[in-house]
């Protein structure tokens, strides 16, 4: 921790933030005088900080969501802290059931200011919470540059990640990381070992992606980093082991206890463990870069993408451009009231082929007539919040927020492991480097992560020039099939369904034809659904034991 202070002003910045004394009592004093609050988070790093003055307190985490901030008003005026878990335990709080059942269906990126805990609010991706004379406000502290093109900005890029690894590296003889085999994680790897010896592990089994594995060996071979491969095996699949520890929310972390036991194994007790974890969300934009450049009137690129990727999908271009048109001529406000009236009447959206504002999942068939008025409500609430942002604006900063949460509510699984994780592509100016360039450059045709290249034309071209990445989606199946009654009981238990939101029989449906390879079934959903149902177990367990 750094601190500072004089006379009524205080700051103290709690995490990873590799800056000086003289800078936390030059600047960041100056800046708490100032009441310039954003200044405090343009700092490199993934930390808190928390500067008061006479009246008014500021907190915030990073831009990720990794450090997390939530607060509730109790009996006794506000309270706030990094784990909405510990203000629902003070004030008696129990699991927001009509949300989390929302967050199954339609993703958790609707609501960015509701914890999973009724009553509690949580600060999010890219704010901070001010309170004046104890009254909160979210204060916006994203600050990020005017848009650049990926050309102009690919070098801020590249020069915020490498400086952003080897801060991480600096303070340790030697330390660990992932090497998936992807671009993500085989970056952090060969620009790490620049500075520290490495020591790496790979997941490896029949199931998973044999490529992937290829080029985790030749990643290794070419930085000579130290190579664990775990040979996976059915006791490694999802659900395999029940979650090692609870976690202050929901995490599809939870199915994954086996493996990461497994794999993780030769990095445990190591001071620091790096990650790839990020990058997918920072490097590239989602097909909601096209509906900003039709927004913006560049009609003819947003026509390009779309025909070449109905090109080598082998589909119609023309229905595609109409559905991709409509949904750019929509207000975020205008798409969810409708999804919301279609699904209040029984009725479900079509789903989008490239993107949507909100994207239901085949999972609305699981839902009981209680809980599709439930979701329509919760989604009309948010039509009236942020009804006019840009569409690519909106959706890198809800991955954001979602990529924020899976790293911070994995963390103390990890902690059983003894395995202390590390995500640099989460970095303060890292994610400011990134998201300073627009959507739409961030997506390339016919190239993967071009931003990548780019901004660090030393990575080799075999690495750069890799146009995929391998699923887990065999090894899930191969674990549902084998669980398939223990994860049935618990489906059958499960408050979503004792509560009338969820409709049993119908999930169990789906998990048996997921089981059995049945094609169409809402994998992403019934993942979510299965580790939803695991913390609420964990949870309701917890209770019994406190009473």
């Amino acid at each position: 921790m750094l601190a500072a202070g004089e006379g009524d002003l205080s700051l103290a910045v709690i995490g990873h933030c590799p800056i000086g004394t003289t800078e936390i009592w030059s600047t960041g004093l100056e800046a708490v005088r100032r009441r310039d609050w954003s200044t405090l988070t343009q700092w490199p790093g993934s930390y808190w900080v928390l500067a008061c003055d006479s009246r008014r307190q500021f907190i915030a985490g990073d831009l990720a969501g990794l450090r997390s901030v939530f607060y509730a008003v109790g009996p006794r005026g506000l309270i706030w802290s990094s784990r909405a878990g510990q203000i629902a335990e003070t004030l008696g709080a129990g699991p927001d059931l009509a949300l989390l059942t929302a967050h199954v269906v339609a993703g958790s990126e609707h609501w960015p200011t509701r914890s999973v805990y009724e009553g509690i609010h949580q600060v999010p991706a890219g704010h901070g919470l001010l309170v004046t004379d104890g009254r909160p406000a979210l204060l916006d502290v994203a600050a990020t540059a005017p848009p650049r093109t990926l050309d102009d900005g690919a070098q801020a890029v590249g020069q915020a990640l490498t400086q952003a690894i080897h801060d991480y590296v600096a303070p340790h003889d030697t330390v660990s990381a992932d090497l998936s085999g992807g671009l993500d994680s085989s970056t952090v790897v060969i620009t790490a070992v620049q500075r520290r010896p490495v020591r790496t592990v790979t997941y490896a089994d029949k199931l998973a992606c044999a490529e992937d594995v290829q080029v985790a060996r030749r990643v290794a071979e070419f930085t000579g980093v130290e190579h664990h491969v775990c040979q996976g095996g059915p006791l490694t699949y999802h659900f395999s082991h029940p979650a090692p520890a609870a976690t202050d929310a929901p995490t599809l972390a939870a199915a994954n206890a086996g493996m990461d036991a497994a794999y993780l194994a030769p990095v445990a007790g190591m001071p620091l463990h790096l990650t790839g974890h990020g990058g997918d969300v920072v490097l590239e934009s989602s097909h909601a870069a096209v509906c900003d450049l039709i927004a913006q009137g560049h009609r003819r690129e947003a026509k390009r993408e779309v025909v070449a990727w109905a090109r080598l999908r082998d589909t119609a271009p023309g229905p595609l451009w109409k559905e991709v048109h409509e949904t750019a001529a929509q207000s975020r406000g205008e798409a969810l009231q409708r999804t919301a009236t279609l699904l209040a009447a029984g009725a479900t959206p079509p789903a989008a082929k490239l993107w949507s504002w909100c994207r239901l999942n085949a999972a609305t068939g699981w839902l009981t007539p209680d809980g599709r008025r439930t979701v329509a409500d919760l989604l009309t609430a948010s039509a009236h919040e942020n009804p006019t942002a840009p569409a690519g604006w909106w959706d890198d900063w809800a991955s954001l927020s979602f990529t924020g949460a899976v790293a911070r509510n994995e963390e103390p699984l990890l902690a059983v492991l003894d395995v202390r994780a590390a995500h640099p592509f989460l970095d303060n100016t890292v994610v400011r480097a990134c998201l300073a360039i627009s959507p739409a450059e961030r997506r390339r045709l016919g190239q993967y992560k071009p931003l990548l290249a780019a901004a660090r034309p030393d990575l080799p071209a075999w690495l750069t020039g890799r146009r995929s990445k391998g699923s887990f989606t065999p090894i899930m199946l191969s674990g549902l099939r084998a669980n398939r009654a223990a994860l049935q009981r618990l489906v059958a238990k499960s408050p979503l369904v004792h509560a009338g939101l969820v409709d049993a029989a119908a999930v169990s449906t789906s998990l048996a034809a997921a089981a059995f390879g049945t094609p169409g079934v809402p994998l992403a959903a019934l993942h979510t659904f299965l580790t939803t149902c695991i913390w609420l177990d964990q949870h309701q367990h917890a209770q019994e034991i406190a009473c």
